[in-house]
């Protein structure tokens, strides 16, 4: 059954991974996983490294493109980085553009280095079908 699946090189049983999958991405603490599944830190770190990457792989390398006619996408962008002790201003990170079609949830999340207008209408060619109605913070246009 683990056969030329995730599950072939694991040495865990398959409800745990099921198990411990389902409970990452309910944002679960490691320390709750831990006990009830009587696995160790470095376990449940590597499988949600493994998850986010499988994340990753299903937003941007199997691109699939949202919206339509009819179809409302909200786009944003964001900078993800870290603060340093946990306060003040953000010292690195890495800005991101996305977007959200609302009623099904279906998401893209693209890295940028420029945030400028050609970069992101590239994007929205690139990830948004053609009629669909975007909304923004700052305007609402169809493409």
């Amino acid at each position: 059954m683990r056969k030329n699946t995730f599950f072939e090189k694991s040495h865990l049983s398959i409800f745990k991974i099921v198990a411990l999958s389902y409970l990452c991405l309910q944002h679960t603490t490691q320390s709750f996983i831990m006990s009830e599944l009587e696995i160790s830190r470095h376990t449940i770190v590597d499988w949600s490294n493994f998850c986010r990457e499988v994340m990753y792989d299903g937003l941007v390398a199997h691109k699939v493109k949202i919206g339509g006619v009819g179809v409302e996408v909200e786009i944003d962008e964001s900078k993800f980085g870290k603060r340093k002790y946990h306060r003040g201003h953000a010292v690195e990170g890495q800005w991101v553009f996305g977007g959200v079609e609302r009623g099904t949830n279906k998401c893209f999340l693209v890295p940028v280095e420029k945030r400028d207008k050609t970069t992101l209408l590239n994007i929205i060619k690139e990830w948004i079908l053609p009629g669909t109605t975007i909304i923004s913070d700052c305007w609402k246009v169809i493409v």
